[in-house]
């Protein structure tokens, strides 16, 4: 086969996706054929290097991951295509941008020439790191397989180097904002019991008007005011015999 052939069918062949993030969620997805060469989070075939402008990806999806401040998280993936050179976890606390993620280092290890995990499983990676103490609705965690051939200098920044890219949507939620929800429904249906004692006053009141008219009541006592005045005539005919 010529070269040139090979080319060509180098070419024909789909690119794949060298890692696939499984924990936390992915953002985007871990499909066959997926290429995560678009800096900073993947999803594409882009600029491997980040060596261009672009280099914040602010989409983010519906499978977010919710912990908590200061947790210490097991991330998992897969390498599907070895390559020599370093793993690195890092955060962003506000959306997704790689100067914040070269700010944000949780880990950077060894990536050896071979596909093996480091779990014995296959090709499954796991490793802890811990997360920021600061609550972040709008928060990213972002894994990179640098392909530097060079497995000691840890990576300060992907920029110029070969690097494929994952990000995962997450939330670090403080704790008691659940308690805190709960106190809110509280003080609104105690703010609507005190509407219904409001509305009973008014009724109280109405009945009370009627009475004024001609009520059972008041015409009882009005009835018991006027009979000693009709037993007057009575007792004074007996006291002059």
């Amino acid at each position: 086969m010529s070269a040139a052939a090979v080319v060509v069918l180098c070419a024909a062949l789909p690119a794949a996706a060298h890692i696939q993030l499984d924990v936390p969620l992915v953002r985007y997805s871990n499909a066959d054929g997926e290429v995560n060469k678009r800096c900073p989070c993947g999803a594409g075939a882009g600029n491997s290097t980040c060596s261009n402008a672009n280099r914040s990806d602010p989409a983010r999806s519906d499978r977010v991951t919710t912990y908590a401040p200061g947790e210490t998280i097991t991330v998992e993936w897969r390498e599907t295509i070895g390559h020599t050179g370093r793993y690195r976890i890092a955060f962003d606390p506000d959306g997704a941008d790689l100067a914040d993620f070269d700010q944000n280092i949780l880990l950077d290890t060894t990536d050896p020439p071979t596909a093996a995990g480091n779990t014995g499983d296959s090709n499954r990676w796991r490793a802890e790191v811990q997360l920021p103490n600061t609550p972040c609705t709008n928060c990213t965690l972002q894994l990179l397989q640098v392909m530097s051939n060079d497995q000691d200098t840890p990576i300060a920044t992907p920029i110029g180097i070969s690097t494929y890219f994952q990000c995962a949507d997450i939330i670090i939620a403080a704790e008691g904002e659940g308690e805190g929800e709960g106190e809110g429904e509280g003080e609104g249906e105690g703010e609507g019991e005190g509407g219904e004692g409001e509305g009973g006053e008014g009724e109280g009141e109405g009945e009370g008007g009627e009475g004024q008219g001609g009520v059972e009541g008041n015409g009882c006592a009005q009835a018991s005011l006027a009979l000693p005045l009709a037993l007057l005539p009575v007792l004074r005919r007996r006291r002059r015999r």
